[in-house]
Parts: structure tokens; sequence; C-alpha cells
């Protein structure tokens, strides 16, 4: 692995800067198996240059998350409060049809960034990945849309500095359950924030609410 970088429109992110995304987040009561799992990952993890998106706390889902979409033509700062309500509305528009739904996450990797839970089936995730796409075209234009995230996923951590992940993906191997259920009834809209972290010298995630879009159902 590799010291993870974010990136905003090609170019490494700017320290503290805040950018609009849409996520699936886990919830507490009802993904209770998938917070296991990440937690389950944790001795595992702490052995590398990772900062942990699961906290100490057995349950508490800290900032696990599925990344949908990332409003990718300006920083939070530059996007108005009628501009916001414009996307708001059409992604309530675009994702009224769309039921609610129950995918899976795994098996935990090590990868180039840090450790992931890639998701499968992804069908009903890339669909609704599509809508969002759709209600953000609609709303900020094909600007918005430079973003790829690759594979559809949930970071369990990012990594600081460069490692060999070889030992890590083998005692990743050996846990089980290896997969656990995402229930998805809701996009979160939020102002994502990466800033670096003094004790590391890491990129920390950490966000704010913006609105939360019920799916139908």
């Amino acid at each position: 692995m590799d010291r993870f970088i974010p990136r905003f429109q090609g170019r490494p992110w700017v320290d503290g800067m805040e950018v609009i995304h849409a996520y699936l987040l886990p919830r507490v009561g009802v993904d209770d198996e998938l917070l296991a799992l990440a937690h389950a990952c944790r001795p595992a993890l702490l052995e590398y240059p990772i900062d942990l998106a699961c906290p100490p706390e057995a349950g508490d889902p800290g900032t696990l998350h599925v990344t949908i979409e990332m409003v990718a033509d300006a920083p939070a700062g530059c996007v108005s409060a009628s501009e916001r309500t414009g996307l708001i509305n059409a992604l309530r528009k675009e994702l009224a049809h769309v039921s609610p739904f129950v995918t899976e996450l795994g098996p935990p990797i090590g990868n180039v960034a840090g450790a992931v839970l890639d998701v499968w089936p992804e069908e009903k995730a890339v669909a609704l990945q599509e809508r969002v796409r759709t209600a953000i075209r609609a709303t900020r234009g094909d600007a918005a849309l430079q973003h790829d995230g690759g594979r559809l996923h949930c970071s369990l951590g990012y990594s600081y500095a460069a490692a060999n992940s070889d030992r890590l993906n083998s005692a990743l191997r050996a846990l089980t359950p290896r997969r656990a259920p995402l229930h998805v009834g809701a996009l979160h809209l939020l102002n994502v924030r990466f800033e670096i972290a003094e004790e590391t010298g890491g990129w920390r995630l950490l966000w704010e609410p913006i609105a939360e879009i019920p799916l139908a159902g």
C-alpha cells in the first residue's frame, strides 16, 4: 500500500477543503453485522500505517461509508443554499421510485490506499448511483461528474505511509464471516472534509450532514 492522497478535479486535495458527497451509511441497530465485521478487522489493521474508519468501540460506525458520488465542479463553500436545495430536490425526485434494498460488503482486502470492503452484489447500488448522477447532472451540469472512485466499496481506513500488505491480506482472509449485509434505505448528502492529521501525517476524513434522502418504500 502507498500513502493515500485524496483528489479533487484530478489534483491533490487542499488541506481542510470541503466538497459535497453522496454516501450510503451503515446504521446502528440495522447493520450491526457489518459493524461487527469492520470491528473484527481492527487488530490486523492496527499493525499497519492505516487511520481506521471504525473506532475502538464495537458497534460505532465511525466514518464507514460507501461513496456514491462527489459533486466535483466546485468546493462546498462555493455551492449556494439555493443550489443545494435544487440538488436535494432533484435527488428526491430521482430516488422517489427506488425501493430500499439489501446488498453485501466484503471480503476485507488490503489495497493501494488502505483496506476496503467491496460492494457485492452491486447491481442495485450501481443503479442508485446512476440515479444520483442524473440528479447531479441535471442541476450542476456534466462538469460536476469528474470523480472516479472505481468499484463501489467501503473504506476500512486510509494508509498514511507505504507498507507491504501481503501479511495484512493473509490476516484478513482468516476472518469469518467474510461478508455482511448493508441495508440501504436512504442516501446521505454531506459536506466532506479531508485534512492532514498531525499525529500521523495522513489524511483524515470528517463530514457534516446536509440532507438525508429516503428511498421509496
